[in-house]
């Protein structure tokens, strides 16, 4: 074995090279947080909570032990080396997620799911940089505005044509014209490849970066795909867009086919026309994989439909608990997966009835019209006629599809039939006794007494303090490029069934305090369900020790017992609780227009707005000090300060103030319009006789339109000794009396001794870069410095900004966000902004909309640990 310089021998996990952690999905419709993981493959895994903080932890520096203890604290619960090695052994490393940095040996084979409603005979039509390109440009047409006006535009001309032409006998005219069917053959083929366009369009327009495209066949049928797998990343309304980005670009083509109807009175046309509304309503149907599956999937929160087929049947039977597939969903995704599965099922099932006992008469018909085509053919090459051997050739080709289809899927069937038989004769003879004493040497070694306490987070619903309950869990699924969706069918393999969810049950035996034993999991533990796609057999998720409840809580108040107290007189009881007009857009203006008679709620995209300034606006318990630096000059770090400090002041009602700690003659000051001529200098000296926030104001500037104050350096040119740490310690002490958020803008030495003492004293960390690689790889090394020299902590909360970028789906700009990403606890993009870049005078008005959005999601991000422990060792 071999290891590495320096490090002792033994296991060195760290992530796979190019998995990338894609974060919380969002929207999601299962009670338990998930999130997503994308391999170098391209395929996407779905993880539970422990997992990522696994994977988001993994280093090879580290040694199993230190690994598992950054687990244990990030996740509130204990977990062990021994657990840690299990996990990774027997469920990571066979998936593709993580090796092993102190050896050598080459990495399992990766397994990938092969179901039967999946694409085969894949090709690339259009490589995935070249779609990109694309879709940049075609991203503007899904902006609110075009979108209204070409629905709009399209119903106007249906309408029209409707009322004009006749379908039935313009399709009879074409139907007597060879070569028309070619024509009305292309069209189509052609309105296909730009729905599919559409998909990517609408992937870029999100924020997501789109793939290839690509043909292949489905079951029996010819059909094209999208790879879109980066959009899982997005939120709800970013996936549903995406979803429906082909649906739209076909309303498109149907715009385009029906004016020219109406110009022409073609009738090939007005058959394309209908033909592409059949396939668009063809496309909404949701019980294969077409546009309408994905839909309703995004819309439930449940990406694997298909995968709680089997979980919901068995939950419906009498007498059956709910599977714990159908449990650990949301109550609205759980009745939108009965209710689709108890319709597809039938369908399905008939369809394929159908199919079998049609099979010998299908086989017998294409091979009547292969070998009738085939003879249309030789008679169309003796006479010379090439319109017809055009037409015979490709008659021949769509013939030949299906025959190979249903050559693949039977074989798929057979294949797939032979492995459940095993399984089932493997699982009769053994009883099942092996995989209970897997599981419970896995449980034996994972649970442990104790527990780390649970940091508060915003989504865990309770106070400060409040411990989390291990949560049910799944394993991941797998999919090859999920998700890829085609014209009309979906182009990804089906979702993994396996699944191992386990909860923390109660045994009427006592227990220990603050531990859950083996046994009692197990007891509540429910077998994976047998996968039908060969592959390792999926690991129950680690069931860790839930906390001992806090004692020596005092006893609760007694409450009233019958009658009114005055706490029941309140605005609510007595007036009723108010609706809550819209801010902002066109309901505003309804709300504003008719004086409140007409008062609409907020739209979803404000709601989202309101739940960010929420963050904001964290309440602080004494300071919070942000420390805000870069290796590199020119990154705009100064900019930023100014921004975040502007945003800070503006939404939060208490006191803020920048520093401006360049100890080289920093200009922050002047990026307010500074009205005070006193600099830190001044307050250094006068310090001792500063005893009031009045007396405080003198050596501050303050922006009007946001209240920021800004503390200025002194930029004397007669200077010969810049201010040391210590300098720096005494003011960050004072202003620490009279403001609750201390902003400081530092130099870029970080080998200088004030940026020693302001690291020491900072409480959180902005780090600034450039989106180019020389900006990015100097951050990083700013990353590697700090935790070697015992600032772990700040590199674990830092906010990482990538300042001035041009074009966020730069691939270039996507690989420094997912490093920083995977190291730091934000990545935010500012974009380019011609007040920023000028270096003159900043107001946050005076900003593009999507520059001050971009500063509240760098606020909000600070703001999320403003409640939890204090850095910098205070």
């Amino acid at each position: 074995m071999s290891t590495i310089i320096g490090v002792p021998a033994g296991p060195r996990w760290t992530r796979s090279a190019g998995t990338a952690l894609l974060g919380r999905v969002s929207g999601s419709g299962l009670k338990a947080p998930a999130y997503l993981v994308r391999r170098s493959d391209g395929q996407v895994v779905q993880v539970s909570e422990l997992v990522h903080t696994v994977l988001s932890r993994l280093d090879p520096r580290r040694t199993p032990a230190e690994v598992a203890a950054a687990v244990s604290s990030a996740y509130g619960r204990t977990l062990t080396a021994e657990g840690l090695n299990l996990l990774v052994t027997a469920k990571l490393r066979p998936v593709g997620l993580v090796d092993d940095a102190a050896t050598a040996a080459p990495a399992p084979p990766v397994p990938r799911s092969k179901p039967l409603l999946s694409l085969t005979l894949r090709g690339t039509l259009v490589p995935a940089r070249t779609v990109r390109r694309i879709a940049r440009v075609l991203a503007p047409t899904f902006h609110p505005a075009v979108v209204a006006l070409v629905l709009t535009a399209w119903l106007a001309v249906v309408v029209a044509v409707i009322l004009r032409d006749e379908v039935i006998s313009a399709l009879a005219t074409v139907l007597e014209t060879p070569t028309a069917l070619i024509t009305v053959f292309l069209l189509m083929t052609a309105s296909e490849l730009i729905h599919e366009l559409g998909h990517a369009a609408a992937c870029t327009y999100s924020g997501a970066t789109p793939g290839r495209v690509g043909f292949g066949v489905y079951v029996i049928a010819p059909a094209f795909f999208t790879n879109v797998t980066d959009s899982y990343r997005l939120d709800r309304t970013g996936r549903l867009r995406t979803d429906l980005g082909g649906l739209y670009y076909t309303v498109i083509c149907m715009l385009a086919v029906g004016i020219a109807v109406l110009v022409t009175h073609d009738p090939l046309l007005l058959v394309v026309l209908a033909l592409m509304h059949i396939e668009a309503a063809q496309q909404l149907l949701p019980f294969v994989r077409l546009d309408g599956y994905f839909v309703l999937a995004d819309l439930a929160g449940v990406p694997d439909l298909f995968g709680r087929v089997g979980p919901v049947l068995r939950s419906v039977l009498p007498g059956r608990a709910a599977d714990p597939r159908v449990a650990d969903m949301l109550p609205w995704s759980r009745r939108a997966v009965t209710a689709w599965v108890l319709i597809v099922v039938p369908l399905l099932t008939a369809g394929v009835v159908w199919l079998v006992v049609s099979l010998p008469q299908l086989l017998q018909t294409v091979t009547t019209a292969v070998v009738h085509q085939w003879a249309l053919l030789l008679a169309a090459l003796d006479s010379h006629q090439w319109i017809g051997v055009l037409i015979g050739l490709v008659s021949l080709a769509l013939l030949a599809v299906p025959l190979v289809g249903l050559a693949v899927l039977a074989a798929r069937m057979l294949l797939s039939g032979i492995a459940l038989v095993r399984r089932q004769l493997n699982r009769t003879r053994h009883g099942g006794h092996d995989r209970d004493r897997s599981r419970r040497q896995i449980m034996d070694a994972i649970t442990t007494q104790g527990a780390h306490a649970a940091p508060e987070r915003p989504d865990d619903g309770g106070g400060t303090g409040t411990p989390r309950t291990p949560a049910a869990v799944a394993d991941p699924w797998f999919t090859p490029e999920l998700p890829s969706w085609s014209s009309g069918f979906d182009l990804l393999a089906a979702l993994s069934k396996s699944a191992a969810v386990l909860e923390g049950g109660s045994s009427p035996q006592p227990t220990t305090p603050g531990q859950t034993t083996p046994e009692d999991a197990l007891e509540d533990a429910t077998e994976p369900e047998e996968d039908p796609v060969p592959g390792p057999e999926p690991t129950p998720e680690p069931v860790l020790a839930p906390e001992e409840p806090a004692a020596g809580l005092p006893p609760e108040e007694p409450q009233p017992v019958g009658g009114l107290t005055a706490a029941d007189l309140t605005d609510a009881t007595v007036f009723g609780v108010p609706k809550r007009a819209a801010a902002r857009g066109w309901r505003r203006a309804v709300h504003t227009g008719t004086h409140g008679v007409v008062t609409l709620g907020p739209s979803r995209a404000e709601i989202v707005h309101d739940v960010v300034l929420d963050r904001v606006r964290t309440p602080i318990e004494g300071t919070r000090r942000v420390l805000v630096m870069s290796r590199k000059g020119g990154v705009g770090k100064t900019s930023v300060t100014v921004g975040l400090g502007a945003t800070f002041a503006s939404l939060r009602g208490d006191r803020v103030v920048a520093v401006d700690a360049n100890p080289d003659a920093g200009n922050l000051a002047h990026r307010i319009a500074g009205d005070c001529d006193l600099t830190i200098t001044d307050l250094l000296a006068d310090a001792d006789s500063i005893d009031s926030f009045s007396t405080m104001r003198r050596y501050t500037s303050q922006c009007p339109e946001s209240r920021l104050e800004v503390l200025a350096s002194n930029a004397d040119a007669r200077i010969t000794q810049a201010l040391d740490r210590a300098a720096y310690e005494r003011v960050v002490g004072l202003l620490d009396h009279f403001y609750n958020l201390v902003l400081l803008d530092t130099g870029t030495g970080i080998l200088d001794s004030a940026n020693q003492g302001l690291l020491a004293e900072a409480d959180e960390l902005v780090l600034v870069l450039r989106p180019a690689l020389d900006g990015a790889r100097a951050g990083a090394q700013t990353l590697d410095w700090l935790e070697e020299h015992g600032h772990g902590d700040l590199v674990g909360t830092a906010v990482v900004v990538i300042n001035g970028v041009t074009d966020p789906t730069d691939s270039a700009v996507n690989i420094v966000r997912n490093h920083f990403e995977q190291r730091c606890a934000h990545v935010a993009l500012i974009p380019w902004d011609k007040t920023l870049q000028s270096g003159g005078r900043t107001t946050l008005d005076a900003l593009q909309p999507r520059t001050r959005d971009a500063f509240v999601e760098v606020a909000a991000a600070l703001a999320d640990s403003f409640s939890g422990p204090k850095g910098g060792g205070r």
